[in-house]
């Protein structure tokens, strides 16, 4: 008795005839692009082909373009390649900029002179030492300022001494701050002064005399604690000349 077995067949269609009318074309190639895959005829193979080689410039053997084989002839592209063309290994974009920081006053230089100085020669001027920071630039009462001066000698960080006169300008002027002096110990504090609160106070009761414009709480800028400090250095130093 001969008996009839139906078996399916499994077959492959192309999606570009299916995305286009519907109508159904077995596929010979499989294009892969990252995480999509297309399964083509080879009609629309030879037509992928043609696109891809003007749009990235690779050349493919006309024998490949006409012949619809079961292999790809296009290779996947990866998202880490393209990274890669993006961002080089020389990629200055990596490079922290080098930063300096500044204790005390620099003599013949404002406050914010001394800063831009330091700026103009490509530095980054910071309050705290961090990984960028290369030196210390140590000005007149610079060794008050004990958190500069213990972060400097925790990380290794160079001192330039600007307490000289010219020592600073001359550096300016040459493009390179070179620190080769000894660091100083932080100078013991005055405890029979105000205290920081009473200090602050007092800071900010004479700015606004003088027309400066201060939050009544949080940190004063350092422009006008600057300003403080001078006009009361000054107030002293005239009253000592004077005795």
């Amino acid at each position: 008795m001969r008996k009839t077995v139906l078996v399916p067949v499994l077959k492959t269609l192309c999606d570009a005839h299916i995305a286009r009318d519907g109508s159904e074309q077995d596929a010979t190639a499989t294009l892969t692009l990252g995480k999509r895959t297309w399964d083509l005829c080879g009609e629309h193979r030879s037509t992928f082909d043609r696109y891809l080689t003007d749009a990235l410039g690779a050349g493919v053997d006309d024998d490949d373009t006409a012949t619809a084989g079961p292999e790809p002839a296009i290779e996947t592209v990866t998202e880490t390649d393209t990274a890669v063309c993006e961002a080089g290994p020389d990629d200055s974009r990596a490079q922290p900029v080098r930063s300096v920081m500044i204790a005390g006053e620099v003599p013949g230089y404002g406050w914010d002179t001394a800063r831009e100085a330091v700026r103009n020669l490509g530095y980054e001027v910071v309050g705290r030492a961090d990984d960028s920071t290369v030196l210390l630039i140590l000005g007149e009462g610079g060794e008050r300022n004990g958190v500069k001066l213990r972060d400097a000698s925790e990380r290794g960080i160079p001192c330039m001494d600007v307490r000289t006169p010219g020592r600073f300008r001359d550096a300016v002027r040459a493009g390179q701050f070179t620190g080769t002096d000894p660091l100083p110990r932080p100078a013991k504090a005055d405890r029979s002064g105000p205290s920081e609160r009473e200090r602050n106070r007092l800071i900010r009761s004479w700015a606004r005399e003088q027309g400066y414009n201060v939050p009544s709480q949080g940190r004063i800028p350092m422009n006008v604690r600057h300003a403080y400090e001078t006009a009361h250095r000054d107030a002293t130093e005239g009253k000592a000349a004077a005795a």
